[in-house]
C-alpha cells in the first residue's frame, strides 16, 4: 500500500484483530509518515453475488439501448 501523505510504498508496524473491523494494522512509508487502516474480511460469497449482480445490470443497460 502507498502512503496518502507522500505516495511512498509502506510497511506494517503492528496488526491486530478487531471486533468492529477484521484487522487494524499500523503503517509506516520510508519518510516517515504513519497512519492506520482498517480492513474487513470480505466472504468469498459475497464477491461472487456482486459480480454476478453487475453482469446482469450491464446486460440491462445493453438491452435497454
Amino acid at each position: 500500500m502507498k502512503c496518502p501523505t507522500c505516495g511512498a510504498w509502506t510497511t506494517i508496524k503492528e496488526s491486530r484483530e478487531s471486533p468492529v473491523f477484521g484487522y487494524t494494522r499500523r503503517r509506516e512509508c520510508g519518510n516517515q509518515h504513519r497512519f492506520t487502516t482498517q480492513e474487513r474480511i470480505v466472504p468469498e460469497d459475497a464477491i461472487k453475488q456482486y459480480q454476478r449482480l453487475s453482469a446482469l445490470k450491464a446486460l440491462k443497460k445493453k438491452d435497454k439501448q
